[in-house]
């Protein structure tokens, strides 16, 4: 009897993750203010922490790529969700700094850096080849839902309960509904069932070739891709974790950042869903490049932004291109390098990203503290993006449709 094709499945799944790990990890904005009032912890110290999550995490996304390589992408996200559940549930107990620090800081991380966006490419990208960029940018949609749905109800729990309270929902959703159906549902690889990526009937399948991590190094697409997306991480954790904070200063209220980011996840899923369907016609170089300019022009948007009317124009523009970025970025390394060793060398491109993440974080909360203004640190943010947009530009976009070409080849004959 023939199986019926798990990719379909392996999609849900890896959304369904998505949807819970970022929207966890994207919610400590929200937390600054009830920490704030309750401890009386500064901005400044509250960016460090995130901060220290940040770059956390980036050092461990080599690291759970190569574990990824070594035991299979199943392993490693359910282990690391169940992780990032626990240390929220923990994070309800805190009465002191060094707790948070402790919590959310380290362990969130370590949990998000082996179920997140890299983790889930890499399991995604095992069962699709043809499909790749498509399937990826439906998975992906995870990480627009998860802002979608958990930010809004992460501001209502802190407004009606309290922060203990809303650190326990969010880790419960972890543990009762993303880890069981990591278990049971997925499978690290299609051959495990007898099955080929993208359901090409075979009864024994062989990954085709992927590059190493040493190899990739000393590529200049490697580098070009990956600075590129250092901006998408600056950026992107700018908004994310200062939004809430800038949105009250213009005048609104405690609940209005949580509103603003799911504004932006919706219109991010929109685009994300579009930019999956012309990836093949277009080609990611090209959509990326555009991408990028749409998020310049928001940040401009928001460098003058002195209304609150300004900021839910910015949430829809700066969505279209929030995250449909990282599948773009993840499918152009799977492209070039395959997807076997996908781990390590997504890992690494992840690991710069989150550094420069970590930057945007600490300098919003210093800039702030120390100019009582966000403007400063908006606009560096506008123009770290024109670096991305011109490291984009010099991808070589005919190496990379060279690679998957004879990907898709080899596992047409296998």
């Amino acid at each position: 009897m023939v199986r019926t094709f798990l990719g379909s499945r392996i999609v849900f799944i890896a959304f369904l993750t998505l949807m819970g790990a970022f929207g966890l990890n994207l919610t400590a904005g929200q937390f600054f203010t009830p920490l704030h009032e309750s401890y009386g912890w500064s901005l400044t110290t509250l960016s460090l922490a995130v901060s220290l999550n940040m770059i956390t995490w980036g050092v461990f996304q080599p690291i759970m790529g190569k574990l990824i390589d070594r035991f299979g992408p199943k392993l490693v996200i359910a282990s690391s969700a169940t992780l990032m559940g626990i240390s929220f549930i923990l994070s309800a107990t805190i009465t002191q700094l060094w707790q948070f620090f402790l919590y959310y800081g380290v362990l969130t991380a370590v949990g998000f850096a082996g179920c997140g966006s890299m983790a889930n490419s890499v399991l995604v990208s095992r069962w699709y080849v043809k499909k790749r960029a498509t399937m990826l940018a439906r998975s992906s949609m995870g990480m627009n839902f998860g802002q979608l749905a958990l930010l809004p109800l992460t501001g209502i729990l802190l407004v009606n309960s309290g922060f203990r309270v809303a650190f326990v929902v969010l880790g419960f959703i972890m543990l009762l509904i993303v880890v069981p159906f990591v278990l049971f549902g997925t499978k690290s690889n299609p051959n495990e069932i007898g099955q080929a990526p993208d359901g090409d009937s075979t009864s024994s399948f062989s990954p085709p070739s992927s590059v190493s991590l040493s190899e990739a190094l000393k590529t200049r697409e490697f580098w070009l891709a990956s600075l590129g997306f250092v901006t998408c991480g600056y950026t992107l954790y700018l908004v994310t974790i200062h939004l809430p904070k800038f949105s009250v200063d213009l005048g609104g209220g405690t609940g209005l950042g949580g509103q603003l980011l799911g504004i932006a996840a919706f219109a991010s899923a929109i685009s994300m869903w579009i930019t999956g369907q012309l990836a093949r016609r277009y080609g990611k170089r090209s959509l990326l490049i555009g991408l990028y300019i749409i998020r310049l022009l928001a940040f401009v948007l928001l460098s003058l932004s002195t209304n609150i009317w300004q900021l839910y124009l910015f949430a829809i523009i700066y969505g279209i291109s929030s995250m449909p970025i990282i599948p773009l970025v993840t499918g152009i390394i799977g492209d070039r390098f395959g997807a076997n060793a996908m781990g390590s060398i997504l890992g690494t491109t992840w690991f710069l990203h989150q550094i420069f993440a970590a930057i945007g974080v600490f300098l919003g909360g210093y800039i702030r503290t120390l100019t009582g203004s966000y403007e400063i640190a908006f606009w560096s943010g506008a123009g770290i993006l024109v670096l991305g947009i011109v490291f984009s530009a010099f991808l070589d976009d005919s190496a990379i449709k060279q690679n998957l070409q004879v990907s898709q080849t080899s596992s047409r004959k296998l």
